[in-house]
This record gives structure tokens, sequence and C-alpha cells, in this order.
């Protein structure tokens, strides 16, 4: 197995990440995002009573979550920041 990068410290009111790996894991999921999102897509969530607005499905969503976890690994003990999801 691969070695993965690890983020342990992380913005307390944003839950960005932070160390020496954030850039990296940003620049990831940017490459990510490119790579596997239709430029068509232009929200991340469903807006209601806008159905003309494309969006990123659940489905897509999960391929990126998993695509993410397969690089990197996210060390906290903040149960508010694990909880925390951005869908």
């Amino acid at each position: 197995m691969e070695d993965r990068y690890v983020i342990s410290k992380f913005e307390t009111a944003t839950g960005r990440p932070l160390g020496v790996h954030a850039t990296k894991y940003v620049g990831h999921c940017g490459y990510l995002v490119r790579d596997q999102i239709p430029i068509s897509a232009r929200e991340w969530r469903e807006k209601g009573g806008a159905p003309e607005i494309s969006f990123i499905s659940d489905r897509d969503k999960e391929l990126l979550c998993k695509a993410v976890t397969a690089v990197f690994s996210f060390d906290t003990n903040d149960e508010e920041l694990k909880a925390r999801t951005y869908d």
C-alpha cells in the first residue's frame, strides 16, 4: 500500500486543512473536480425551485470523496469537525 498524506491540523472556524500537506490536499481536490466533474455543473447542491441550474450528483460527490480518501487521511479528535458535511 502506498503512503498516504495525513492531515491533522484544521482551522477551527472553517475546517480547512492546515500544515505541510494542506496545499497538496487543495491541489488534489481541484484536480479531481476538474478531471471528473462536467464543466456544465454550476452548483455543489441542488437549488430548490431552479431546475435549470445543473448541480453535482450525490454519486459524483461520493466518487470524489473516495478519490480523496484514497490519498489523504484525516486525523482529528474534534467530533464536530468529523461530523461536518459539505453537501
